[in-house]
């Protein structure tokens, strides 16, 4: 369920009244993940931080469009914010319960999807025109997120297989793969990417060229349809992103899909959300992966924001 809105709201009417409040919670005029104040916790904490919520969804989903700017890249700085603090994090399960919030979770969520689409866009298009990509590359607003999220995921399979993957396919890599450029740079791996957009699979693609990063491939297809250039035998590794499925009904499809096409024993990596980070990214239940055996979840209280579900094929 999503709240309606009309055309003229979605144009913008009003938008600027909830830019307003948004900016008056303490938004800065730079981009920054920690740039929002969050209230104490107390006995109205969790119907502060649900109006907060509230507010920075109508903001997302009044403005014209998702494109990076300045008003854009505070109001997803501060849901960002939000969603990794440990105070308003003791109010999660009230949070996420208010009918409020679940009304409008599935829309937060898509445009949250939009969003980063849009961000990793726009960088994707500015690294590859750069004279220096690699240089440019470090200056991803998330950057650092993505190393240690990977390397995080790195060492929780290093401790579930005696054998280091060397191929891995990564479903929903986006336009710009960072985890797959790490995966392949820093730890050898052969990496498939593959996203059901295909302008995201060309400027993977010119990414990955222009920063001279090597042992990839980029397909533009979805893994439901079994692709004919990707072998799902071929594979040790298994990512799947935090949106690839965006409700639970097609995140389950995907892992039943996975769990009936890879060969057993094969390791899949599920990317999740816990606690308020649930804003941003679907939560998984490991307890309840379609042909999959659980072996290891991970939930970072740091500022890295996905969790990390780690299954193994069963054998059929």
């Amino acid at each position: 369920m999503t709240i309606p809105m009309s055309a003229d709201h979605r144009r913008g009417v009003g938008r600027a009244g909830h830019l307003a409040r948004v900016e008056a919670r303490g938004v800065s005029s730079r981009l920054a993940v920690r740039s929002c104040a969050h209230p104490d916790t107390g006995p109205s904490s969790a119907a502060r931080i649900v109006r907060e919520v509230r507010d920075l969804y109508e903001a997302l989903a009044a403005a014209p469009d998702l494109t990076p700017g300045p008003a854009i890249d505070e109001i997803f700085g501060c849901l960002v914010s939000l969603a990794i603090d440990p105070v308003a994090s003791r109010d999660a399960a009230a949070v996420l319960a208010d009918p409020s919030v679940t009304a409008i979770l599935p829309e937060l969520r898509r445009l949250c999807a939009e969003g980063e689409f849009e961000l990793e866009r726009s960088w994707a298009r500015h690294v590859v025109e750069h004279p220096d990509p690699c240089g440019e590359l470090a200056r991803f607003p998330y950057h650092q997120n993505y190393r240690d999220l990977t390397r995080l995921e790195h060492h929780t399979v290093a401790g579930l297989t005696a054998t280091p993957p060397q191929r891995v396919l990564f479903i929903g890599s986006g336009p710009l793969p960072l985890t797959s450029l790490l995966l392949a740079d820093r730890h050898r791996c052969r990496v498939d990417n593959l996203d059901l957009a295909p302008e995201a699979a060309r400027l993977g693609a010119a990414l990955a060229h222009a920063v001279g990063s090597r042992g990839m491939t980029f397909h533009a297809g979805d893994v439901l349809d079994d692709p004919a250039d990707l072998d799902p035998g071929d594979y040790d590794l298994v990512y799947l992103a935090a949106l690839a499925g965006l409700d639970h009904e097609a995140k389950d499809r995907l892992l039943s899909h996975l769990g009936r096409r890879l060969r057993p024993g094969t390791l899949v990596l599920a990317r999740s959300a816990h606690s308020l980070r649930g804003l941003l990214y679907p939560v998984l239940d490991p307890a309840d992966l379609p042909g999959l055996d659980t072996l290891a979840v991970v939930h970072p209280f740091t500022d890295v924001v996905n969790s990390v579900v780690v299954a193994r094929v069963t054998a059929s």
